[in-house]
């Protein structure tokens, strides 16, 4: 699926569910939506994922990076959030990454987990069912290809090493961006 489809197959699902929040228009949804917006717009990702329980791992790696000052600035994304489970089965690998005094690999490990732009899992799901084979690819931060599909109502998600992960509970937002919590990390160590 060319990129631009995807853009536009994400875009439609965005607008549709939007228009399926018709009870905003009441003056309790109004202020129910006003009250939400401003929760997101009050704190960062990372600081969203601070206060979210199993995320503690990628909380501290976006900051021990400096890649939190990216959630600070304009543009949007969404992490494809590792839960703390998927770090721990890792074992001896998992801790030296998130240990090390140099940065470098954990960075380069979380920007391939990173995609530009605001996409929840319903705007995935959506673009995957318009998909013609069933499957979305979307490049990440650092270069490599994300692969999305979808079974049993589960999404799943592979890199292309091999590694997969599936959608793991409910997203955290904050600023303009989106964590999805995966049961595994996009990478072999």
């Amino acid at each position: 699926m060319r990129k631009t489809d995807l853009a536009l197959t994400l875009l439609a699902a965005a607008g549709l569910s939007l228009a399926a929040c018709s009870d905003r228009n009441s003056p309790e949804g109004q202020a129910s939506a006003t009250a939400d917006a401003a929760a997101a717009v009050s704190e960062t990702l990372p600081q969203a994922l601070d206060n979210a329980a199993g995320l503690q791992t990628v909380a501290e790696a976006l900051k021990e990076t400096g890649i939190e000052g990216v959630f600070q600035e304009k543009g949007s994304y969404t992490l494809i959030a590792p839960e703390d489970d998927a770090f721990a089965k890792l074992g001896d690998p998992g801790k030296q990454l998130t240990e090390a005094d140099d940065h470098a690999a954990l960075a380069a490990l979380l920007k391939d987990h990173m995609l530009t732009g605001y996409m929840t899992p319903q705007d995935i799901s959506a673009a995957i069912k318009s998909s013609k084979d069933g499957k979305v690819l979307i490049s990440t931060l650092g270069g490599g290809t994300l692969t999305f599909t979808q079974a049993g109502g589960i999404v799943n998600v592979s890199a292309e090493d091999g590694t997969q992960a599936s959608f793991d509970g409910d997203p955290v937002t904050g600023g303009s961006s989106i964590a999805i919590p995966v049961t595994g990390v996009l990478k072999k160590l």
